[in-house]
C-alpha cells in the first residue's frame, strides 16, 4: 500500500470530475493494460469513477428554454455561466436564493429570485441573543458572520476592507472556528471532571449539532468532516496521516456533492488546507512564526485560484494574518464564552472592545495598500502551477509525495 493511498485516490477522483466520461474510460482501458509496468496507474480507475459520479449527478430532464426553479447562491438577474450540471453558484453574497429561469446554450438566464430565510428555531434563538446582547450594530454584524454565517449586515466599507486586504476568509466559518468551539466546550467540560473520552464525544456531538443548525453549509461541513475524522482516530487511538485525512474528507465531500468542486470557496478552502499540510516549512512552538509559515504555505497553493477567478492575489497575505488571526482567535473564543454564559455582562463588554480592535486592524491594513499580483490565469495555467508547486516541494522535502509514490 502506498503511504498516501487515500490522498491519491481523492485527487484522481477530483480530476475525473472535470473530464468527459468517454475520455476517462479510455484512460481506464490504457491503465489496465500497462498497470503491471507502472504501478501508479492504479489510481486511474478512480478518475473514471469521478467522471461517472458527475455524469450520474446531472439533471436528466433539463432542456433548453424550459423553466426551472433551483436553490443557488446568486442574488442577481441576468446571465450566469453554467458551473457543473444543475447547480449554479457564486460567492458574491453569502445567502441562499430560489432562482427562477431557464437554460440557453452555455448560460442560465435568471428571471427572478427570492431569498431563503433560515427558519430554524435554534438559529433564531442565537440570532436574537446576539441582537439583544451585543453593544452595537457593528458588533452584531461581525459576530453574526463569525458564528451564524450571516454576512448580510456587515457595512459596505468594512466588508470592502476585508475583501481588499484578502482577510474576508476569516469571516467564513472554517476549521479555525470549529476547532476553537470544540476546544472551548472541551475545556468547560473538563472543569467538571468529565472523563477524557466522554468529554471528546460530547464536544463532537455539540459541534455536529452546531453544523446541523447551519444546515451543513459547505464551509462548515468541510471543517466538520476534518473534525469528525480526527475524533474517530482519537477514540480508536489511531495515528493520523494528515494527507490521508485531507483526501478522505475531500472524497466524502465530492461523493455527496460533486459539483461543489466548481465553487471558488471550496477550491480555496481545500487548497489552503493542503498548503498547510504539505508545507515546505517545518512548524515549531513559535506561534507567530507558525502563522507566517502557514500563511505563506496557504498562499502558495491559493494564488492560482485567486488569479483565475478574480485576476488579483495579495502578495503579503501573511502580513495581514499576523495581525488579524490572533485578534480573531481571541474574538471567537470570547463569542463562545458569551453564548455559553450570556448573563455575564463583562464578557459582552470585552467582546465589544475586541471587535473594535479587530475591525480597526483590518481597516488599517487596507490603508497600507499592500501589493498584489494582477493578471488573469486560465485553467491550464492553474493546473501547470499546482503541478510545479507539488514537484518543487517534493524535491525540497525528504519525506514527500514524489518519493512515496514509488514505494509499496
Amino acid at each position: 500500500m502506498y503511504l498516501y493511498h487515500i490522498f491519491f485516490i481523492s485527487i484522481s477522483f477530483a480530476i475525473g470530475l472535470f473530464l468527459p466520461l468517454k475520455l476517462t474510460f479510455i484512460f481506464l482501458a490504457i491503465s489496465l493494460i500497462f498497470l503491471k509496468f507502472f504501478k501508479p496507474l492504479i489510481y486511474i480507475p478512480f478518475m473514471f469513477l469521478g467522471s461517472l459520479r458527475m455524469e450520474i449527478y446531472k439533471y436528466p430532464n433539463v432542456k433548453p428554454d424550459y423553466p426551472i426553479r433551483i436553490e443557488v447562491n446568486v442574488p442577481s438577474k441576468g446571465i450566469l455561466p453554467i458551473e457543473g450540471s444543475g447547480i449554479y453558484k457564486s460567492n458574491l453574497y453569502p445567502a441562499d436564493y430560489v432562482v427562477s429561469g431557464y437554460i440557453r446554450k452555455d448560460s442560465f438566464i435568471v428571471l427572478d429570485f427570492e431569498k431563503l430565510k433560515n427558519e430554524n428555531p435554534v438559529y433564531e434563538f442565537f440570532d436574537n441573543l446576539l441582537r439583544d446582547k451585543t453593544f452595537s450594530f457593528k458588533d452584531y454584524a461581525i459576530i453574526s458572520a463569525f458564528i451564524l454565517n450571516n454576512r448580510e449586515f456587515i457595512p459596505y466599507e468594512i466588508k470592502n476592507a476585508f475583501i481588499e486586504t484578502g482577510m474576508f476568509h476569516i469571516l467564513a466559518i472554517s476549521g479555525l472556528h470549529i476547532s476553537l468551539i470544540f476546544l472551548v466546550i472541551s475545556f468547560i467540560l473538563s472543569i467538571f471532571y468529565i472523563p477524557k473520552k466522554l468529554n471528546f464525544i460530547i464536544s463532537s456531538i455539540i459541534v455536529f449539532l452546531y453544523t446541523a443548525m447551519l444546515d451543513f453549509i459547505p464551509s462548515c461541513f468541510r471543517a466538520f468532516l476534518f473534525a469528525l475524522i480526527f475524533s474517530i482516530a482519537y477514540l480508536f487511538e489511531r495515528k493520523v496521516n494528515m494527507l490521508n485525512v485531507f483526501g478522505f474528507a475531500l472524497l466524502i465531500n465530492l461523493l455527496i456533492n460533486p459539483v461543489e468542486i466548481y465553487d471558488v470557496g471550496f477550491q480555496l478552502s481545500y487548497l489552503a488546507v493542503l498548503g498547510l499540510i504539505y508545507s515546505p516549512f517545518k512548524y515549531d512552538n513559535n506561534y507567530i512564526l507558525n502563522i507566517i509559515k502557514g500563511s505563506i504555505s496557504a498562499q502558495i497553493f491559493t494564488i492560482p485560484i485567486l488569479l483565475y477567478h478574480f485576476s488579483k492575489a495579495p502578495i503579503l497575505y501573511f502580513f495581514g494574518n499576523i495581525i488579524t488571526i490572533p485578534i480573531s482567535t481571541l474574538l471567537l473564543v470570547n463569542v463562545v464564552f458569551c453564548i455559553i454564559f450570556p448573563f455575564i455582562e463583562q464578557l459582552w463588554m470585552s467582546l465589544h472592545l475586541l471587535n473594535l480592535v479587530f475591525i480597526h486592524s483590518v481597516v488599517l491594513l487596507e490603508k497600507f495598500n499592500l501589493p498584489a499580483l494582477k493578471f488573469k490565469l486560465n485553467t491550464f495555467g492553474v493546473f501547470l502551477y499546482l503541478v510545479l508547486v507539488f514537484l518543487l516541494i517534493s524535491l525540497w522535502k525528504k519525506d514527500s509525495l514524489l518519493w512515496n509514490l514509488q514505494k509499496r
